[in-house]
């Protein structure tokens, strides 16, 4: 923003009274706090940039030391201002678009996470995407273009390699458990980094083990944390009762792959999707060794091969329409929302009882705990069209949202430009029909 832009915002956030605002007024001052936060987080990477060099010269604490003692910053806040500075360098067009409110603190901060790893040769080659990220990031939420950056980064990585699966083995020598307890609380905390396969077999239990104490009397009223930490817990101490590795009664790990058969066939992942339910890539190698072992679950979209819609005949979605559902969304329908679908509730548009809806595919969706409550219990309405556009109602009748819901949709732009490579789309992909 120029000196004229700057002050006319401010000036406006001065004369604002929000405590007596409605609710379109509030977005206007939001857009107004947000594009004058973007300006001052850029005038702080100029100042972190300004410090760095006179770090160097002898004449100045480093950037970090400057903004946890002089900007009252925790050492994480200070950490992430001179992580953005670094990107504003290697990326200097997300600077100016952050000092115009283009962009926000968080799309820069997506890059710096996403390229953190990775050796100076592949982020080089992330910096050559440039132009195209940032119009992306103009128009993405942080959310979104955080999975953007994260796809690039792995995809950069995986063309470095001297197999696709050479970045596997990289992620299962990183996996680490990391144990400390909080000297305040008391509390214990358990960090565990693995990688996408192991990770995915060891939530399968523990997800099987949350539905099954949803099932069970007096749990009703537990929070997700509650069941997400229980179930952890009896699925460990399941394990350790069960020693030995033969088949000892222990529940064998599902673990969802969604992979369309072109790609399984030839092994280029590029043609549409290879990754996990939630939306972690995977090697195709890897896949395809996998699937020798695996039980393979055909989904044909467009296709008769099993019974989708079973009508007011039952209330709850049955097991083949929740696999049909998790090949479309990897998280909750809210456009916001990244809850992943084993933490959701399948809900119907048209409701079971009210509106006498049918268990039909056609009128299922995934909804987290929060936006389940939002819909029935907060007053917010749900509809959707034959397309599965959705459209999120207030209660006082506006329309808020209005997004096509599934997420697992190939980004046709992408793919032409590189068809060799997975597309770089952070959400909005769904299977290819077959």
């Amino acid at each position: 923003m120029n000196t004229k832009e700057l002050r006319d915002t401010l000036d406006g956030l001065l004369a604002a009274d929000p405590d007596c605002a409605e609710r379109n007024a509030l977005a206007d001052m939001v857009a107004s706090s947000s594009r004058l936060r973007c300006w001052l987080d850029s005038f702080d990477m100029s100042c972190a940039r300004q410090t760095r060099r006179l770090a160097a010269a002898g004449r100045s604490e480093p950037p970090s030391s400057l903004f946890n003692r002089n900007g009252r910053l925790s050492e994480k806040e200070a950490a992430a201002v001179t992580e953005r500075e670094s990107v504003g360098s290697a990326m200097g067009s997300f600077e100016g678009a952050l000092g115009d409110g283009a962009v926000t603190a968080g799309h820069l901060d997506a890059i710096a996470a996403a390229t953190k790893r990775l050796d100076d040769a592949c982020r080089a080659e992330f910096a050559e995407h440039e132009t195209e990220l940032l119009a992306k990031a103009a128009s993405e939420s942080v959310d979104a273009f955080r999975r953007r950056c994260q796809r690039l980064a792995r995809r950069l990585t995986a063309a470095a390699a001297k197999s696709d699966a050479d970045e596997l083995d990289s992620q299962r020598k990183n996996s680490c458990v990391k144990r400390w307890v909080d000297q305040i609380t008391g509390m214990h905390h358990t960090h565990l980094e693995l990688d996408p396969i192991r990770d995915a077999a060891l939530w399968s239990v523990v997800d099987a083990e949350i539905a099954s104490l949803r099932q069970t009397d007096g749990n009703a009223q537990l929070s997700w944390g509650q069941l997400q930490t229980d179930a952890l817990v009896n699925a460990v101490n399941a394990g350790a009762g069960h020693p030995g590795n033969g088949n000892d009664g222990r529940r064998v790990p599902e673990i969802t792959v969604l992979v369309d058969w072109q790609t399984l066939r030839t092994g280029l992942h590029g043609l549409s999707v290879c990754e996990t339910e939630n939306g972690i890539d995977l090697p195709v190698s890897t896949v395809r060794r996998m699937c020798c072992d695996a039980e393979v679950l055909p989904a044909v979209f467009g296709g008769d091969s099993e019974i989708l819609d079973v009508g007011r005949s039952k209330r709850t979605a049955s097991r083949a329409q929740r696999r049909a559902l998790r090949a479309m969304y990897r998280s909750c329908v809210h456009p916001d929302c990244t809850i992943g679908f084993s933490a959701c509730r399948i809900h119907h548009i048209r409701w079971w009882l009210e509106h006498r809806g049918p268990t039909d595919l056609d009128n299922l969706v995934p909804l987290c705990e929060q936006h389940h409550h939002l819909v029935h219990e907060g007053g917010w309405g749900l509809s959707m069209t034959a397309d599965r556009t959705v459209y999120w109602t207030r209660p006082d009748g506006i329309v808020a949202y209005t997004t096509h819901s599934t997420d697992r949709t190939p980004d046709k732009t992408d793919q032409a430009s590189d068809n060799t490579h997975p597309p770089e789309t952070p959400g909005n992909r769904k299977l290819v029909p077959t």
